[in-house]
Parts: structure tokens; C-alpha cells; sequence
């Protein structure tokens, strides 16, 4: 019986390019408010060096276009991470949290810089709605999923067995084949629009359940025949 639901965070809970988005806006503000680069300028820089060119080329394209040269790669980034981001849980999530907060143990497991993600989490309004978050970065970078010590540590802060806990995540590769490390099942949500979003029906990240929404998770743990704690 299903005891406790375990997430993951970006592109699970909230859309990912949002956060990508604000963060893109804040670099813009800061150069137009240090540099006199504009705004506009600055941010259609970025958004279509991120269409064309790809998440890495998108600060090297905006410094190419700035008057002075010298402004270094690493002031973007850092204003990149640090900024306070404006982004919002999936409509309907909130309410859905609570809901199964009231029937089952949550938690969430995310892999980035813990100051980065944590920004998120607090933005989100996370920490009221679940119970415990790992940060997988804090343990080092090179155990982020799937390593398993972050399914692990999830398990016992949560007093569950792995059979009890369901994973829910949108990379098979990451969540799918932490979990299955464990021994726990995984549920997969499928954004088409997300790069991670792949599908592996008969490999070892394979997820016993596919869904286009958390909303289709009630239906999901009824289907393992249980109704809560």
C-alpha cells in the first residue's frame, strides 16, 4: 500500500522555462541598469539565442551585443542564479498538494545548486506543502539522481518502506531509474516539451505509469487499490 508520494521538481511541478525565463529577464534588468544595454534588446538576445543556439550559447550571444566588453560571463551567471524567481506551481497543483498531503507523506528530491533550487522551492511555496526536500547537490554534485543516496535518504526520513513510497518524475533516466535502484516504483509525467521527456517502455528506467498530469495520480494510487495511510 502506497504510503508516500515523492517528487521531483522542475518540469514535475512547475514548467521549467519559466524559471529559465525569469531568469533571463533579471539579466536583462541588470544590464540595462548597469550597462544602459536595453532591456528589450537584452532579453530578445537571450530568447533567441536560446531557440537557435541552446541554453549554453545564450549568455556568450547577449556579452557579443553588449558596448562593453568587458563584462565578464560569470557576473550573468551569477545574476542568473541569485535572482528571486517569479515562477508559479502548474495550475490546479496547490490545491492537488494539499489534497494528498492530508492522505499521504510527500517529499521532493531535485538535483542543481541547493541555493538555486532552494529559491525555487521558497518561491514555489513548497516548504509548507511537503514534508522533507533533498537537495541531492548538498551530498555532491556527482551523487545527483539517480544515485541512490537521495531515494534512500527520502525513504527513511519518511519511515517508509520502498514498496509503500511512489516516485513521480518527468526523466525516466533520472527518477525512473533512481527509483527502480531502490526498489520503488515509478510513475512518469509526460511533458512533450520538455527535453528530459522521453519514454523507455521495456528498459530499467521503464514506468509502471504514464500520465500527462498530477491530476491523474489519484487515479493512479486508487488503481494500486489503496486509500491512504
Amino acid at each position: 500500500m502506497i504510503q508516500a508520494l515523492i517528487f521531483d521538481l522542475d518540469d514535475t511541478l512547475y514548467p521549467e522555462r519559466d524559471f529559465v525565463l525569469s531568469g533571463y529577464r533579471a539579466v536583462a534588468h541588470h544590464v540595462a541598469d548597469r550597462y544602459g544595454f536595453s532591456f528589450d534588446e537584452a532579453f530578445s538576445t537571450m530568447m533567441e539565442a536560446l531557440d537557435t543556439l541552446g541554453r549554453q550559447r545564450v549568455f556568450p550571444s547577449l556579452l557579443m551585443r553588449l558596448p562593453d566588453a568587458s563584462v565578464p560571463l560569470a557576473e550573468l551567471v551569477e545574476v542568473y542564479r541569485q535572482h528571486r524567481p517569479a515562477i508559479r506551481l502548474f495550475p490546479g497543483y496547490p490545491a492537488l498538494l494539499k489534497d494528498l498531503s492530508s492522505q499521504y507523506r510527500l517529499g521532493i528530491i531535485t538535483d542543481g545548486l541547493p541555493s538555486v533550487q532552494e529559491r525555487k522551492v521558497q518561491a514555489l511555496g513548497l516548504e509548507d506543502m511537503v514534508e522533507k526536500i533533498i537537495y541531492s547537490w548538498e551530498y555532491g554534485s556527482e551523487r545527483e539522481k539517480p544515485h541512490p543516496l537521495s531515494f534512500s535518504l527520502m525513504l527513511e526520513s519518511l519511515q517508509t518502506d520502498p514498496k509503500s513510497a511512489l516516485v513521480v518524475g518527468d526523466n525516466p533516466e533520472k527518477d525512473g531509474r533512481g527509483a527502480h535502484g531502490v526498489g520503488m516504483p515509478y510513475a512518469q509525467v509526460w511533458h512533450p516539451a520538455s527535453n528530459a521527456c522521453q519514454t523507455d517502455e521495456v528498459g530499467p528506467n521503464a514506468a509502471e505509469f504514464v500520465m500527462d498530469s498530477l491530476f491523474q495520480l489519484p487515479h493512479i494510487l486508487r488503481q494500486l487499490g489503496q486509500g491512504g495511510n
